[in-house]
């Protein structure tokens, strides 16, 4: 084997595991948007919910993420049943990743809150254009793969009041093969990582134009140290969310969300990293329209905040 086949070999998989490594888009405002890491979030509102949200990671670092996600869900038979779609995609560098998850919830009403049992099913496709490079040499004995669909399930618990949260998920349950690459005697494969989600939090007066909503995410994936997230968010007036975030070893976030009007509302994070690429800020911002519809019933056990 030549230099050249050896270095597009090393360079295949160190792209492929840099663009994959985090396996699924990492977003900051999932304290806003439960259905982007548990199944068991749909139809949690009552309401019929779309949010659309946008993430540009490391500003000023070349061929950087850049992730979009899609929600909807909504609650039927008086708040029994939820059904969300979830849809996103994450593009870094050549590679390019695409998640599309249907979601459905099962709620038991108690004396104290709301629990729904949530399941999703759905499907990956990932694909690489290595052509972009324009590294290949005719005369190389290559084979690198990097385009495949892989169907994937998931599950999760939520437990909700107008008070406090806590929750559970395992999204993608099935650890499929994500890469492969060959180079003569040389190959190697890479599989895409097992998540596992615990969070909670609740909301509580300070006065009567002000309230607190700390929350916490505990982050679990095979092979790799557990993670977490602390959030702290301050609500004026029932309008402006104010909140900061500490993601462990990772990042400082500064988020809000606005609430436009009955319909709409509005937010926005910006990350500062805590490592070597503390200069390469990340931004994100999301909307969200929610409608209540004839077919919601008034439900006083119903989350507000979360």
């Amino acid at each position: 084997m030549n230099k050249k086949g050896v270095l597009l070999l090393a360079t295949s998989l160190f792209l492929c595991l840099v663009a994959l490594g985090q396996g699924r888009p990492v977003f900051s405002t999932y304290v806003y948007n439960g259905l982007q890491i548990n199944p068991a979030y749909a139809g949690s509102l009552n309401v019929f919910s779309v949010s659309f949200t946008n993430r540009n990671q490391w500003l000023n670092v070349d061929g950087a993420p850049i992730s979009q996600n899609l929600t909807a869900h909504n609650a039927f038979r008086e708040n029994q049943i939820g059904v969300g779609l979830n849809v996103s995609r994450d593009a870094v560098g050549v590679h390019e990743q695409y998640n599309v998850y249907g979601a459905f919830a099962y709620k038991i009403r108690t004396r104290v809150g709301i629990l729904a049992m949530g399941l999703q099913g759905g499907f990956d496709h990932r694909a690489s254009d290595f052509d972009q490079l324009n590294w290949f040499d005719p005369s190389d004995n290559y084979s690198v793969s990097v385009n495949r669909y892989s169907p994937n399930f998931g599950t999760g618990l939520y437990f909700a009041n107008r008070d406090y949260f806590i929750g559970a998920s395992v999204p993608y349950i099935l650890t499929p093969k994500i890469f492969d690459a060959e180079v003569k005697d040389i190959s190697s494969e890479g599989r895409q990582s097992r998540f596992y989600y615990v969070n909670g939090g609740f909301v509580k007066d300070i006065n009567r134009n002000v309230k607190v909503s700390p929350s916490v995410l505990i982050r679990l994936q095979d092979r790799t140290p557990a993670s977490f997230d602390l959030n702290v968010n301050l609500i004026f007036a029932e309008v402006i969310y104010g909140g900061l975030s500490y993601r462990y070893q990772d990042s400082f976030s500064v988020m809000t969300q606005l609430v436009l009007n009955e319909n709409f509302r509005f937010g926005y994070a910006y990350d500062i990293p805590t490592n070597e690429l503390r200069t390469a800020g990340s931004h994100e911002f999301f909307l969200n329209y929610r409608i209540k519809l004839k077919i919601h019933k008034k439900d006083g056990l119903c989350p507000v905040y979360f």
